[in-house]
């Protein structure tokens, strides 16, 4: 009788060839901790760069029986997960996978599995211990030895694949733990690795209520549709320890430093599509953006079986771009990444392309739903677009409402059709609107400037928060330059030859303007990578400083042994000096080690916290002290002890408070005083650092934030002598976080004051 054999080369074309990525493999292994109703999902590395090597993945899941782990994980493509209500059975969470090759990830992985799986008895679910059992299934795996086998119908009789069934009372959940990886993981796959799983789950600001720091009312909807689950639902959450630990990578993105917020709310039941467009708070302390305005429209979904239910938050950025891991818009099912969309290299909406091109398409975007009514826009909107690297995304949809996409077999991405471009298609108009909303505040301020270069100098001194002062008046002279062209082709066309030519004269004015600007500001960019190189070369500085002053705390140790053994007289009191002086060398070296290491360690750029500001001024102030005191200058620190900041980095603290700490002590005088205090508000956090001495022009001080403003002539050992960068740098931090620095008025007694202010999170 004929009958099909499966060659065992089948699992090495599903699991480890099949599945592109690392990460995407252990995508599958979340998931099905997810779909197995688990509150929390542990993925633990240990010895990952050797060949003795192991992952494990562990849940408190509802966990399998031997039965269940007979018909789910060991038949191939099964049906378990698409038989009755596809749900969870505790949760009734939509499961998100159907085909059945998921658990092959672990191929991907590792040569060897051994499964640990206690199973739900059915108690009621305990919300502090969890869920209880008292039987389950022990197995094995052995993927060298299946493959060592001609076919599948071989593997019986063998210790290839060994099961077992488990008692006993104890709490429910799944243990897989990979053996023998397939490779040495080197640090560069690590990165790679955490690049993918830092976004496997929407960050939070694309998920959670935008907050009046960012605009002033809910747009849209206060949390997008994530996931389709019940009610009772206590959520999801993903663990990393081992080797997966230190370089877990936290969410850099903060929506208060966005400059317009995008929603849709798309339901084909309803039979229309809602976008909002808003331009946030960072926006209209911006001068070119103070006169944006949002936008709202309800547009009716095209009568085709191809629309896509969904919801979707994206953020769009003014100066620098968003990280690297975090930029462009990813798309999520059931709250799980769908690569490659929003990857570095991936433009599945063309953002990119259009950039480049100068959106020369953009105008033809917005007609593409022909019964939709974007606003009013202009020619020149398509040189206001941005690429990726500007947008922070995430486009959510559900099984339920997305069961028109299919799924490639290798769970990267969809399969082009219909309903995959509607969804695309939706995005990107919305996308546009944006683009058109954000021309049309920049042109009205165009419209309304002097081409004289003296306004354009003032509009420059204005541009104070969220675009660097060089970069603003950059992009002012461009859109100068292409409105006089304009000017110039129609007078031309008209036949006045002479009042063109008194076009050019100004055009010219412009064009040497911006060369002028434009040396500046690749000055500015090379000095900014020349200070980059130094900082990675000074984190390898900091060990040997902090060796340094091992070695002058044992020369002075050695120093005191001597002197004890030497009867009183003036070579014991000169070895009592010179052991005074090494003891001082050695606090110096550690209090510059201290410093250093807040500045360039691993620690204080690895994970954002809430920072108690008091505790990260100690350091940066001692470092600067023995300068402050030769100076006699007095530094106080007068912010509460429960003063915390916004998620941060510790570096980013340690460099705003040197930078601000360092000019204070400089010009502080002498006899002086530099003094930090800090305060809360409904809305914000603020420091302030204050000195005596010079006085600084609250009018004026917008232009010391101008890169290499400065007027130190002198150059001290601690204080140096001064780029003019410090402040440039500052704004720059606080930017990222939608903050601000800036010169206010001092408290009596005091000649300067600066003030760093947060948005509270």
């Amino acid at each position: 009788m004929a009958k099909f054999s499966v060659d065992t080369k089948l699992f090495r074309e599903l699991g480890e060839l099949l599945v592109g990525r690392d990460s995407t493999a252990m995508v599958e292994l979340v998931k099905n901790a997810y779909d197995a109703d688990a509150r929390r999902v542990r993925v633990h590395g240990d010895r990952l760069n050797q060949a003795d090597g192991s992952i494990v993945v562990e849940d408190d899941g509802t966990g399998m029986t031997v039965d269940a782990f007979q018909k789910g994980f060991l038949t191939i493509a099964g049906r378990t997960k698409t038989d009755g209500q596809n749900r969870s059975k505790l949760f009734s969470r939509r499961f998100t996978g159907e085909k059945g090759v998921g658990r092959l990830a672990a191929h991907k992985l590792a040569s060897d599995l051994q499964v640990t799986s206690h199973c739900w008895d059915g108690s009621p679910f305990d919300p502090i211990e969890g869920l209880h059992s008292k039987k389950g299934v022990s197995a094995h795996i052995d993927w060298d030895a299946i493959e060592a086998l001609e076919t599948l119908d071989k593997i019986e009789g063998t210790n290839a694949v060994e099961l077992r069934p488990i008692s006993g009372a104890r709490m429910a959940g799944t243990r897989l733990s990979l053996k023998r990886p397939r490779r040495s993981w080197a640090a560069k796959d690590f990165d790679a690795f955490f690049r993918d799983v830092a976004t496997l789950v929407p960050a939070e600001p694309l998920t959670e209520p935008l907050t009046t720091n960012v605009v002033p009312s809910p747009l849209l909807f206060a949390r997008p549709n994530i996931r389709d689950t019940s009610s009772t639902d206590p959520g999801f959450r993903i663990e990393y320890s081992g080797d997966f630990k230190d370089r877990a990578t936290d969410v850099p993105a903060v929506s208060e430093s966005a400059y317009f917020v995008i929603e849709i709310d798309c339901d084909p039941q309803r039979g229309t599509v809602n976008i909002a467009v808003e331009p946030t708070k960072a926006a209209k302390r911006n001068p070119k953006f103070v006169g944006a305005e949002g936008w709202r429209g309800e547009m009716p979904i095209p009568k085709s079986e191809d629309a896509v239910q969904f919801t979707a938050r994206i953020f769009e950025k003014e100066g620098d771009p968003w990280s690297r891991a975090f930029a462009g818009v990813r798309v999520y099912l059931e709250g799980f990444r769908i690569p490659p969309y929003g990857d570095p290299n991936d433009d599945w909406l063309e953002l990119d392309a259009e950039y480049r091109s100068r959106g020369r398409g953009e105008q033809g975007r917005l007609r593409r739903f022909s019964n939709w009514q974007p606003p009013d826009g202009d020619e020149g909107e398509g040189l206001v677009i941005k690429g990726n690297q500007h947008y922070f995304g995430a486009v959510f949809l559900t099984r339920n409402g997305s069961a028109k996409l299919q799924m490639l077999v290798n769970r990267e991405g969809f399969l082009p059709g219909p309903s995959w471009n509607f969804v695309s298609d939706v995005v990107r108009w919305a996308i546009g609107v944006q683009v058109r909303q954000r021309r049309i505040a920049s042109a009205d301020i165009v419209q309304h400037r002097k081409v004289d270069a003296k306004h354009r100098r003032a509009v420059v001194a204005r541009a104070d928060e969220g675009v660097a002062p060089v970069a603003f008046h950059a992009r002012e002279l461009h859109q100068q330059a292409v409105s006089i062209v304009k000017e110039m082709r129609s007078l031309t066309a008209a036949g006045n030859s002479r009042a063109a030519a008194e076009r050019l004269d100004v055009l010219e004015q412009v064009v040497a303007e911006a060369d002028q600007i434009s040396s500046g500001d690749v000055s500015e960019a090379v000095m900014f990578r020349v200070l980059a190189s130094v900082g990675l070369e000074q984190a390898a500085f900091v060990h040997e400083i902090l060796g340094l002053g091992l070695t002058a705390e044992t020369v002075a140790a050695g120093l005191e042994r001597i002197a004890e053994s030497m009867p009183d007289g003036t070579e014991k009191r000169q070895l009592r000096a010179l052991m005074a002086d090494a003891r001082e060398l050695r606090d110096r070296l550690r209090r510059n080690g201290i410093y250093l290491s807040e500045m360039t360690g691993v620690d204080g750029r690895k994970r954002r916290s809430r920072l108690k500001l008091r505790d990260r001024f100690d350091p940066v102030a001692a470092f600067y002290r023995v300068a402050a005191e030769r100076r006699k200058v007095a530094i106080v620190n007068d912010i509460p002890p429960s003063l915390v900041s916004p998620p941060i980095f510790p570096a980013e603290a340690a460099a705003l408070f040197s930078n601000l700490l360092s000019n204070a002590v400089k010009f502080a005088g002498s006899p002086g005083t530099v003094r930090a205090t800090g305060s809360a508000t409904d809305d914000e956090i603020i420091v302030r650092i204050e000195n005596s001495g010079a006085r600084v022009d609250v009018k004026s001080g917008e232009r010391w934030f101008e890169p290499f403003r400065s007027t130190t002539a002198e150059v001290d050992p601690t204080l140096g002598q001064g780029m003019g960068l410090g402040l440039t740098v500052s704004r720059s931090l606080m930017d990222e976080y939608g903050g601000a620095v800036q010169f206010v008025l001092p408290s009596q007694g005091f000649a300067t004051a600066v003030e760093l202010r947060w948005p509270r999170r």
